[in-house]
């Protein structure tokens, strides 16, 4: 199963978001602290910076070698500054029949868009409801689906819920996209009689919205055990405040809600100091805005 991240506030040196904290997004592909599997499949980041030309597309980036090989990456994560960063480390079944490849790299992005999308989760017999989803996916975006995986399609199905999905979005209406999208799928799975237990996690954003999800389907029904290390509801996080990054020899994000200018939410606490991290509730949305008076967000109740 994945870990996956998402950023919002002052402009931030992705090295302090994936490489240097306690348990970093790539410290991750081998020790995940919430996770008992290792994440070899891909990793991928979409970033934005007010500074950059075209400050609204995201700056794209996927690889399909085991994230902590990777040089590239290693070498940009020093340089680059973002104001906003949703990053994913891809964890899948240890089977023969799994595609690793770069269309199923997370997040996923479709060109002219500012969202993109990252799971972490797995639809059981995605097979089986694939191609009754076809009816909801807009022909230009269905023409853009090169992933087989069910999260390549649940992005497809998201921008085809937004109204102008070329615009700028308000974090609500992304979550009222969620819930359609969730709401479809539900459908799918009862009208192919799927009953095991699904993950759907999700960050998504636009470098100035972001919204985090927690949610699964059936819970606690399995005909086999989940393949993600035994883990039945998947972990999310988040955390509020000032200025993160190395205070007094730790990472953290300092003074908390109040004011804040910034938000991290992760699979899991990036943090060895995590008592200013907050578990998502289970069935629920986190909303996040950022603008000139700060960041500023709220949990509300998925409506599925």
């Amino acid at each position: 199963m994945c870990r996956m991240l998402g950023y919002l506030g002052g402009p931030v040196l992705l090295d302090d978001l994936l490489y240097a904290p306690d348990s970093s997004l790539l410290k991750q592909t081998v020790d995940a602290q919430m996770l008992s599997m290792l994440n070899l499949a891909g990793f991928g980041f979409a970033a934005w910076s007010d500074g950059w030309r075209q400050s609204d597309a995201p700056l794209c980036y996927r690889n399909t070698q085991v994230a902590v090989f990777d040089k590239n990456l290693q070498a940009l994560a020093r340089k680059i500054s973002a104001n906003g960063l949703i990053a994913h480390l891809r964890g899948v079944p240890y089977r023969a029949d799994t595609q690793v490849n770069l269309e199923n790299v997370h997040p996923f992005h479709f060109e002219g868009l500012p969202i993109v999308l990252a799971h972490n989760g797995d639809l059981a017999d995605f097979h089986a409801i694939k191609f009754d989803l076809v009816e909801h996916v807009k022909p230009e975006f269905l023409r853009q689906i090169h992933g087989s995986s069910d999260s390549a399609w649940l992005y497809a199905l998201l921008v085809s819920r937004l109204e102008n999905p070329a615009g700028r979005q308000a974090a609500v209406d992304l979550v009222h996209a969620v819930d359609e999208t969730l709401s479809i799928i539900r459908r799918a799975r009862q009208r192919r009689g799927i009953t095991r237990s699904s993950a759907v996690n999700l960050i998504i954003g636009d470098g100035r919205s972001l919204v985090a999800t927690r949610f699964t389907f059936d819970f606690g029904r399995f005909d086999q055990l989940p393949f993600q290390g035994g883990v039945e509801y998947l972990s999310q996080w988040y955390t509020f405040g000032r200025d993160y990054g190395l205070h007094d020899g730790e990472w953290k994000m300092i003074d908390g809600p109040a004011g804040a200018n910034a938000v991290i939410v992760a699979s899991e606490p990036l943090t060895r100091d995590v008592a200013t991290w907050v578990e998502v509730p289970e069935y629920s949305a986190l909303m996040m805005t950022k603008d000139d008076q700060g960041c500023r967000g709220q949990v509300v109740a998925l409506d599925v």
